[in-house]
This record gives C-alpha cells, sequence and structure tokens, in this order.
C-alpha cells in the first residue's frame, strides 16, 4: 500500500500546530487584546512582508501553479481546481450565508477610541469577516505544492508560507486570528478530501495484487 508522502504528513503536523496556537490565543484573549498586540508591532519592513505573504493567496499564484502541474503532473490538474473549488464554495458559502453578519476588525472596533494603525495603500473591508479567504486559498494551495514537493522539509516549509499568508490579513487588519483558523481548516480538509479521493485511494488501489 502506498503511503502518504513525508512532505504531506510534515505540512498536517505544521497545520496542526498553527490550529493550537491561533484557537488558545483566539480563546484566551478579548478580540480588542488579540488584535491590538499584533496592531501595535507594525513597521515599514513589516508593512512591505505582509503585503507580500497576502498576495501569494491572490488568484495569480493558485493559477500559475495549475498551469507548472499542467505540464509537469498532469492527472492532478483536475483535483487541484476540483479542491480549489471546493473550498472557495465552502469560505464563500459561510461568509455570505452563514456569518454574513460578521464585521471585520474596522467596523467591529469603530466605536473603540483606540488608534489602529492601517497599512498605507490597504483598502479596509469590513464585512464578510468569517472565514479568512485568503487563508483558505493559502493552506489550500501550499497543500498541493507539499503534495508534489514529496520530502517532509518542504511540507514544513510551505505550511510556514501559508501560516505567513494568514498571520498577514491579522496584520493587515482584515480579519480576527479565528477567522484564519477556520480559513485553514477549510483549505487544508477541503485538499486532504479531494486528495484522498482522486490521487491516494486510486494509488492503493492500483498497488493491490489483483485476484
Amino acid at each position: 500500500m502506498n503511503q502518504i508522502p513525508a512532505s504531506i504528513r510534515s505540512f498536517i503536523r505544521a497545520w496542526l500546530i498553527f490550529e493550537v496556537i491561533v484557537w488558545v490565543y483566539a480563546l484566551a484573549f478579548s478580540r480588542f487584546d488579540q488584535m491590538r498586540w499584533i496592531n501595535e508591532y507594525h513597521s515599514s519592513i513589516g508593512d512591505l512582508v505582509f503585503r507580500f505573504f497576502t498576495s501569494l493567496a491572490e488568484v495569480f499564484l493558485p493559477l500559475l501553479f495549475a498551469v507548472f502541474l499542467f505540464f509537469k503532473q498532469r492527472k492532478w490538474v483536475l483535483p487541484y481546481l476540483g479542491s480549489y473549488l471546493l473550498s472557495t464554495l465552502i469560505t464563500q458559502a459561510l461568509k455570505h450565508f452563514v456569518f454574513a453578519g460578521s464585521l471585520r476588525p474596522f467596523a467591529y472596533f469603530r466605536n473603540e477610541s483606540y488608534d489602529w494603525y492601517t497599512v498605507p495603500g490597504v483598502f479596509i473591508n469590513e464585512f464578510n469577516s468569517m472565514p479568512s479567504g485568503h487563508t483558505a486559498a493559502a493552506w489550500f494551495m501550499f497543500f498541493w505544492m507539499a503534495t508534489a514537493s514529496k520530502k517532509a522539509p518542504w511540507g514544513v516549509l510551505f505550511a510556514f508560507l501559508a501560516a505567513g499568508v494568514a498571520l498577514s490579513r491579522v496584520y493587515l487588519f482584515q480579519h480576527f486570528p479565528i477567522d484564519t483558523a477556520v480559513g485553514a481548516i477549510i483549505g487544508v480538509c477541503s485538499s486532504a478530501l479531494v486528495y484522498y479521493l482522486t490521487i491516494f485511494k486510486k494509488s492503493t488501489n492500483e498497488s493491490l495484487p489483483s485476484a
């Protein structure tokens, strides 16, 4: 029986650590303190770094990776795009139907007398906070990059990049930490499900001896 690649195992472990850290942080402190402590540590370098991280999850890179798969691992293109679609549909359904009234930090703290820092040039959204679409897209995409890479260190690296995207959404004052935790669950679980049904299960069945 084929084993799950080491890169996926290390990616999943890193994702679980990310989830534990974010959930503990979100449950242990008030929303005000969660955002204030991150917002206080802004800098010009941080602005550039986290704008870069958040850009990783926007449409260009996920589609570019689809092109890469088309030439290097064509049989994975449809599962990859299928998990992209599944992740997006779940995220948007939650945003617009289940958590339609959830406010993003800027609107949530509108009546607070605290001087929040926002990164110059970044448009600040006010609604549809839960879950974070950028975070879901990042964890979905980097799951598949980890799958393609095979080796464990790459899985850790791609999980780190996905976590960077999640942190960037909080740093840029676009989401609460809990929004990113839920987005990461959607991105990883939708990708893992599609991977299991379309690639792992098929390769396992093919490796079994015929009767």
